[in-house]
């Protein structure tokens, strides 16, 4: 099915958000206001009263929109719009200009959208029916896709829950703690000077986005060819390693699993190598509120630049035999488990929706068509 094209300005009110306002201008509590990054503050007042749509004008989520109801502003960097016609519907705009893909950029190192641009993009127009039809089967499938974001959400959280009942304060009292240096086999940090030995495959270079809050992340990974020298031998990480971020955003941690390939870490991550803790306890435990706190005393109140390698040695962790590490082990491996099926289930969704909006905004989404995808859908849910 053919359908026309029309500019996005011909057929909404395209404008940018009020430049003169700030995030310096937030308060405490009022009407929901929206940035370059999403609705991240209040402001005492609302400039709208109505559905509209939010694009994300620069920087790292240049292209994303949000859909809006009620009272809302939006300030600097972004752009909102919303359809001025009958022959056009708000939720198949949303739908129509969502992925971050469609909108053109200008930019590299910092990506932007100027209103010019935004005004001209064009958007397929099918009859206001169809696009009633079409935004509802896609508002169906996105609560779909988003319920399993939600498990996956809960059993990310249900690691950090099963480390509180077992070692939190009702269990452990807070003076059965001990600092990790006396029980660390080995301590060291990555080194600097590794841009050069990049590659477009080879061995892993892991960076502090690799490393989340007792986990591993493995979504954007870089490649190098190590030189053969006792510096990268020193940083060549081992199964069972804890890697710690010393740099920037303090304390997260990720264990290394066995069936990792050969990888290196870069100098904002450090490796603790221990014979005595169970490695997914200490991990955990990095990652639990009473390290945090540990960590954010050393670093200062933000002063400091990192961690050096006494900060690192005098953090604490709950004091526990080692048979209770590795039941916490168990348990954990069993949530991992999970973790793994519902990413995998989440990916599937993901990629089910992907093709149903692109059947939809190339006209070739029938009915038959949309009922075999939502059942997909729904057995991914």
């Amino acid at each position: 099915m053919s359908w026309g094209k029309v500019s996005l300005g011909e057929v909404a009110d395209v404008n940018w958000g009020d430049t003169s306002v700030t995030k310096a201008s937030y308060v405490v509590q009022g009407e929901i206001a929206f940035s370059a990054t999403g609705g991240d503050g209040f402001l005492p007042y609302a400039d709208y009263d109505r559905d509209g749509i939010v694009l994300s004008a620069i920087g790292a989520q240049c292209g994303k929109t949000w859909y809006v109801s009620g009272k809302w502003s939006c300030i600097k960097n972004t752009i909102r719009f919303w359809s001025t016609t009958n022959f056009l519907d708000n939720r198949y705009l949303y739908w129509a200009t969502a992925e971050q893909s469609f909108w053109p950029k200008r930019g590299a190192a910092q990506p932007f959208i100027t209103i010019g641009d935004a005004r001209a993009t064009k958007i397929p127009l099918p009859p206001i029916d169809e696009q009633r039809w079409i935004a509802a089967i896609l508002d169906q499938a996105d609560a779909l896709r988003c319920a399993r974001r939600r498990t996956l959400d809960c059993l990310n959280d249900l690691g950090p829950a099963i480390f509180h009942e077992m070692f939190g304060p009702a269990r452990i009292s807070a003076n059965r703690v001990t600092e990790i240096g006396d029980r660390l086999d080995f301590l060291t940090s990555g080194s600097r000077g590794w841009a050069k030995h990049y590659a477009e495959s080879g061995s892993l270079f892991l960076r502090i986005q690799n490393v989340g809050y007792d986990e591993l992340r493995l979504d954007d990974i870089a490649y190098v060819t190590p030189p053969e020298t006792a510096e990268a031998k020193r940083t060549k990480v081992e199964a069972g390693d804890v890697l710690l971020s010393i740099t920037a955003d303090l304390g997260r941690t990720a264990v290394i699993p066995g069936e990792l390939a050969e990888a290196y870490i870069n100098q904002h991550l450090a490796i603790l190598r221990s014979k005595h803790f169970n490695p997914r306890f200490l991990s955990a435990a990095l990652a639990s509120p009473i390290a945090r706190q540990s960590i954010e005393r050393r670093n200062k109140g933000g002063v400091k630049a990192g961690l050096n390698f006494e900060d690192v040695r005098s953090l604490v962790v709950p004091d526990v035999k080692r048979e209770a590490q590795d039941e916490f082990d168990r348990r954990v491996q069993a949530v991992d488990r999970l973790k793994l099926a519902a990413r995998l289930s989440a990916g599937a969704s993901e990629r089910l929706f992907i093709s149903l909006q692109h059947l939809a905004f190339s006209g070739e989404l029938t009915k038959e068509a949309a009922a075999i995808e939502m059942r997909k859908l729904a057995r991914r849910a």
